[in-house]
């Protein structure tokens, strides 16, 4: 037979019921994990990386606005043109059909 587990009550809960230690069982040890090397890392690149990295992208984010720029420029030149032509073949019509009535 096997012989009854004794337990040490640690207290009451708050029902007024015996509250009791967990039973301690021996068992294998835990295994120890071996400590990995310290390795040493190039922070030094990493942060000239990264401010590699940020530098090309404030210069293709300047390039992009500037292309935008001159795309709007070019536009306005061009809205202007027409509005010009437009203009001059408003009055070029007009001074075709003074002539031809005349």
């Amino acid at each position: 037979m096997t012989e009854p587990v004794q337990r040490q009550q640690i207290g009451y809960d708050l029902a007024g019921n015996p509250m009791y230690a967990a039973p301690y069982v021996p068992g294998p040890a835990p295994a120890v994990q071996p400590l990995s090397p310290i390795v040493a890392r190039p922070w030094g690149a990493y942060v000239a990386g990264g401010c590699l990295g940020l530098l090309a992208l404030v210069v293709v984010a300047f390039m992009v606005v500037a292309i935008l720029i001159g795309l709007s420029i070019a536009l306005v030149v061009l809205a202007t043109g027409l509005v010009a032509l437009v203009i001059c073949l408003l009055v070029l019509r007009d001074m075709w059909r003074t002539s031809r009535k005349g």
